[in-house]
């Protein structure tokens, strides 16, 4: 009877025991959870909540699987713009032109826009405007002012780094957002979570879209530097006799001889137009200045003495 007794109080240990045990470990997993939670999604699919991810979440993410802030070569990137503009005085403008377009082609880039103009006789001007990598700016700001005298020169830069790594960082936020909606499109069951849900979809896909086109503007002006460049050649007083006048001469005389023509034509077609609008007053007047004159003459021949 007793070693009974003993046997269920050895068990009744053993049973706490365990339960002990048990205790602990369940403990031991909800801390870990409490670390390592599970992804969304997980657990029944009929009583999921989807959550858009927010742009915290993103950019913690984004943060895990780049380099810190503060890691060798990251921190130091600088996104910059430079921008230069020079006003040069050439002794020959389009031979300049030609010289600036070489410089632009070897160095990787191009002439955007190109103007020549004549200021007066002889002497010509330019405006230019020229795309260069941005690491070459300083190299052919320095080549471009030995080709003439430089008149005016101006450089600037535009530090854009955190424009550059916030549009970087909105991009990939919403990508992620169109990736998790595309997921939930999937699983929708009604028409009604369908047009929602692509109701989001598109409105995500049209920002994306639209910051996508500023961010490859600002990589764009980033990599490329803007130097607007002005050309103007040096007057020079010239004694030798110039041929332009005499250009078309003969065109030009007849084109003034039928302008001559045409405008005595004219004159006289006018003239007879008003002489003949004028005639009755014409007649009137020389009626007028007939009978006056007859007048005149009769009174004077009166006042003379007899013939004796």
């Amino acid at each position: 009877m007793k070693r009974m007794i003993v046997l269920k109080g050895l068990a009744g240990l053993v049973a706490v025991a365990l339960f002990a045990l048990f205790l602990s470990s369940c403990a031991t997993l909800d801390k870990e959870g409490q670390e390592f939670p599970p992804m969304a999604g997980d657990g029944n699919d009929d009583n999921r909540d989807f959550e858009f991810v927010s742009r915290d979440k993103a950019e913690q993410n984004i943060a895990a699987i780049s380099p810190p802030t503060g890691a060798v070569g990251y921190s130091d990137v600088r996104h910059v713009i430079f921008n230069g503009s020079m006003h040069l005085t050439v002794k020959d403008a389009k031979e300049t032109v030609e010289n600036v377009q070489r410089i632009a082609k070897a160095a990787g880039g191009i002439i955007s826009g190109s103007h020549i103009y004549e200021i007066r006789e002889g002497q010509y001007g330019a405006d230019l405007t020229l795309r260069i990598p941005s690491a070459q700016f300083e190299s052919i700001m320095d080549q471009l002012q030995q080709l003439g005298k430089a008149a005016f020169v101006n450089t600037g830069e535009t530090d854009v780094t955190m424009q550059y790594l916030d549009l970087e960082v909105r991009i990939k936020n919403l990508q992620a957002q169109e990736e998790r909606l595309r997921e939930i499109l999937n699983m929708a069951d009604t028409v009604e979570d369908i047009l929602k849900v692509e109701s989001e979809l598109g409105r995500v896909r049209s920002e994306i879209e639209v910051m996508t086109t500023q961010f490859s503007y600002l990589q764009d002006h980033v990599s490329f530097s803007t130097i607007n460049l002005a050309l103007q050649e040096e007057h020079i007083a010239t004694q030798t006799i110039s041929p332009a006048p005499f250009e078309d001469l003969g065109t030009r005389m007849k084109e003034a001889l039928v302008r001559s023509i045409n405008f005595a034509a004219a004159a006289l077609a006018g003239l007879l137009v008003f002489l003949t609008a004028a005639l009755p007053l014409l007649l009137f007047l020389a009626l007028v200045i007939f009978i006056v004159w007859r007048f005149v003459v009769i009174r004077m021949a009166k006042r003379k003495p007899p013939v004796a």
